[in-house]
Parts: structure tokens; sequence; C-alpha cells
């Protein structure tokens, strides 16, 4: 049976027929201003070097060229990332023209990760492209439990190699007032829980098919070794549907082994 839905994942995929050369090309992504470019700075260059020990397609992240203020399309482009990561934006207010630039850029055919953010400011209009309605309300804490996380789509890229459920090593977490995920577009991947706490939405993806979007409502950059397979998995899935970039997510699945634990 896991032969079968391996061989079925990979022909979804493209694996079969993608060319040879195509796990050479590595998928770029950018961060934008955020905690991402200013406290999680150890997780992009733990993923740029050690991406090996997850799949075999190379992931290269800048998190230096969109640290700063006022992006612009060109200054997006110039980049040339496939993939943009809003990362824990906290506090960081944006400005309209910044968050149109992102806009523009995903929905030319990008993919963007947003990850435990809220919307407090102009980024609330980046919510539809990870699935989000504007008008959600959200809030931040911690829990006091280990996170879990529940595969609700088992067979998505976004949970190859890692247990289902899997615990998570961050317990930081987002969460809906009032207890209402209004969902534009997106399709809750995986629930989110602790012994304490209820399921609920833990990882929504929108793939809107010029352009995909992922909104982790948990701090994911700053958890465990499942944790940054979920975000490299990610990282693969995100860019433009139908991209060489993508063809070889599922190749991991063969070539990798895990724990123990229930596997894809």
């Amino acid at each position: 049976m896991r032969s079968l839905r391996v061989a079925a994942a990979l022909c979804f995929l493209g694996v079969a027929t993608a060319p040879a050369l195509a796990a050479s090309e590595p998928v770029k992504a950018a961060v934008l201003r955020s905690q991402g470019t200013q406290f999680t700075i150890g997780t992009w260059q733990y993923l740029n070097s050690t991406w090996p020990q997850f799949g075999n397609t190379p992931v290269q992240i800048d998190y230096w060229s969109l640290a700063g203020y006022h992006w612009t399309h060109d200054k997006i482009a110039a980049t040339g990332a496939n993939v943009l990561i809003l990362s824990c934006p906290g506090y960081n207010m944006y400005f309209p023209e910044e968050i149109e630039a992102v806009r523009q850029y995903v929905e030319a055919g990008h993919g963007l990760i947003i990850t435990y953010g809220n919307f407090r400011s102009e980024d609330r209009a980046l919510a539809p492209l990870v699935g989000l309605s504007t008008s959600i309300s959200l809030g931040t804490g911690t829990a006091a439990d280990p996170i879990q996380i529940d595969a609700l789509m088992p067979d998505h890229p976004v949970f190859a190699c890692v247990d289902d459920p899997y615990t998570s090593g961050t317990r930081y977490n987002a969460t809906a007032y009032p207890y209402s995920w209004i969902l534009d577009g997106g399709t809750v991947l995986g629930n989110l829980f602790t012994d304490a706490l209820p399921p609920r939405p833990g990882i929504i993806g929108n793939d809107a098919g010029t352009y995909r979007g992922l909104y982790f409502s948990y701090y994911i950059e700053t958890g465990n070794q499942q944790d940054m397979q979920v975000l490299y998995n990610a990282i693969l899935w995100a860019p433009e549907p139908g991209t060489a970039c993508l063809m070889i997510v599922g190749a991991a699945w063969l070539l990798r082994r895990g724990p123990a634990g229930r596997r894809r």
C-alpha cells in the first residue's frame, strides 16, 4: 500500500517525467522584513546548509535583500525568488505599496508562506493569498503543552517524511477570535492540537492555479527537526505549480527513512 501511495504521489507531482537535471535546480526563497529577518536568521542558515537532510532539491533562502523598508516589485523580482516568506510579522508595520508589490509578485506566478501572523498591519491584504479571509481576527499565545500537528491530507507533499501526527518543537500558536477560522479559498491541510487545546487549523493551503500560498498558525521556524522538514517541504510546494522545482519533492519519500511512526 505504501509503495502504491508513493507511486501515485510521484506521478501526481510529475516526478516520473521530470528531466534528470531538475534535481539540481534550486528553489529560491526570500524572507520579507519580519521577525524572520531579525530573530530567526539561524533557521534560514540551517536550511541553506543542511537541505540534503530533508530532500534532494536544494533551497537557497535569502534573508537579507528584503529585510529593509520600501519594497518594490522590481526589488522583489531582483531576488529571483520562487517563493516569498513572511515569517512571524509580529509588530512590524507595512506600507500599502509594499504589500501591493508582494501581492502582484505572488499573483504573477510565485509562492507565499506566512507563519504565525495575525495580520495587524497592511499585511492583512495578503490573507486571501494564503487562503484566509481579510476579516479574520487572530491572537497569538503560548501553549502549556507540546503542540501536535495532525495531517488531514496525509498524502500532501507538505507532510512528506514526518510522523502523523507529529510533535512540533514550538509552543507559539495563533488563535482565532471569537474562535472562528474564516477561510477564503483555503483548505485546512493539518490541525493543531495539544492535550488541553481542541483541534484548530495549523496549516492552511491555497492552490489558486497560478500561485500557491501557505499559512502556518504556529511559529514553525523556532521548532525541531520535524518542523524543519515541513518548512523545507513547504518551500518546495509553494512556488508556481508546474515548475521544475516542484517535480522532485516526492522523491524524498523513496530515498529517506525516518524515525518510527506513521510515514509517507
